[in-house]
């Protein structure tokens, strides 16, 4: 089962010494425990339990630095997150013994070594993620295959800031694109506008959200523009909206998109064109781990996606008509932010004469934008 993503990375203090390899990261991802070690080990893994369970990790001829800071007096403990409560370190016939310990009910599912680091697959309890907080720079970049660096480090801190959801609201096309044209010359850019107009000021009524817009007039925004203000502003959910059109006259109703898995290379190779930041550290990863850890936000991301969808697609079917096989997937370049919860809403087809009334009717684009503010709602009621 997917879980959110949970990053944490552990600040503590062990000794720098002149072993063989030194641990210099732990994270947890999506309930995964990676530890990271400056050059490749063979690790003894293994459970203990006694009414507390507790992974053991023994590396041999190693040592720890965990962000400079050294450990002078003794074996040091760490707090953790999630189904991991803490971890203890200390140094053992030569080497370096970790100790999980786990929260009740939790277990290790499986382990395994890729390149440098060790992930610890975990199941248990699950948590809400950590929000991002200050952002140091990180120089010297890492690369994908095609040349493309990894995100920044956007490291999770420990307290939890006091602050709204932030929306992000995308009225699709605008300037000189119009979108579809409808068969009474019904222009998308108009619907889209004035329909997200309407949810914005329906959120902002509520007092629970923090709303922003990709465009705040007719004007052309690119798609990339468009994920890069929802990325910068710090969005919780992005929300694009559109108004369908096809070669079917008779092809009426709202549909959801969410992101295609085909589309998912794509999301990874435009992570840093635009020097993006993540919740990920692959700084300091092998390729292989750096793959991985990229993988569990899009995981984690699509797992929200299709929550909200689903949240979106009920309280759609009670106040318009639904399309059939409503939830759909594609590749739209807006869904691609690979940490940012994303649907693509399409509120009705402007090539069928009932639907394009409908979606001109200042009433029925109300009542519609009403069910997205209850799914939304419902959708950050349940992150609490």
């Amino acid at each position: 089962m997917l879980r959110f993503l949970v990053t944490l990375l552990i600040w503590g203090g062990l000794a720098l010494s002149a072993r063989g390899e030194t641990l210099t990261a732990i994270s947890y991802e999506n309930q995964t425990v990676l530890l990271q070690l400056s050059g490749e080990v063979t690790p003894n893994v293994f459970t203990m339990g006694n009414g507390k369970p507790r992974v053991v990790v023994d590396l041999p001829n190693s040592d720890v630095n965990l962000n400079g800071k050294t450990l002078v007096k003794g074996p040091q403990t760490i707090d953790g997150q999630g189904s991991v409560k803490r971890v203890r370190l200390a140094a053992r016939d030569g080497g370096v013994r970790a100790v999980l310990d786990l929260a009740d009910g939790a277990k290790m599912v499986d382990y395994k070594v890729v390149g440098s680091a060790l992930l610890i697959q975990l199941n248990g309890k699950v948590v809400s993620s950590v929000p991002r907080s200050a952002i140091p720079e990180v120089t010297g970049p890492r690369y994908f295959e095609n040349t493309i660096p990894y995100p920044r480090l956007a490291p999770n801190m420990a307290i939890k800031p006091v602050r709204k959801p932030v929306i992000v609201i995308d009225p699709g096309h605008g300037g000189r694109d119009p979108g579809a044209v409808g068969r009474k010359g019904t222009h998308e850019k108009k619907i889209t506008w004035a329909s997200a107009q309407e949810l914005q000021k329906q959120l902002l009524a509520t007092g629970r959200y923090t709303v922003m817009m990709t465009r705040s007039k007719d004007v052309y925004v690119d798609h990339a523009e468009r994920i890069r203000i929802a990325r910068a502003g710090g969005a919780d959910l992005f929300i694009s909206i559109h108004a369908d059109s096809a070669g079917n006259k008779t092809a009426r109703g709202a549909s959801v998109y969410t992101l295609a898995d085909r589309a998912k290379n794509r999301s990874k190779r435009i992570v840093n064109s635009q020097n993006w930041i993540m919740d990920v550290d692959l700084t300091a990863q092998s390729d292989p781990v750096g793959d991985i850890l990229v993988d569990l936000a899009q995981r984690s991301t699509a797992t929200q996606s299709e929550k909200f969808a689903d949240l979106l697609l009920t309280e759609l079917g009670g106040t318009t008509q639904l399309i059939g096989n409503s939830h759909r997937r594609a590749g739209y370049f807006v869904l691609l932010a690979p940490d940012v919860p994303a649907v693509l809403l399409e509120m009705g087809f402007l090539s069928n004469l009932q639907d394009e009334k409908l979606l001109n009717s200042t009433a029925h684009r109300k009542k519609v934008l009403k069910s997205v503010t209850r799914s939304i709602n419902k959708y950050f009621d349940s992150q609490g």
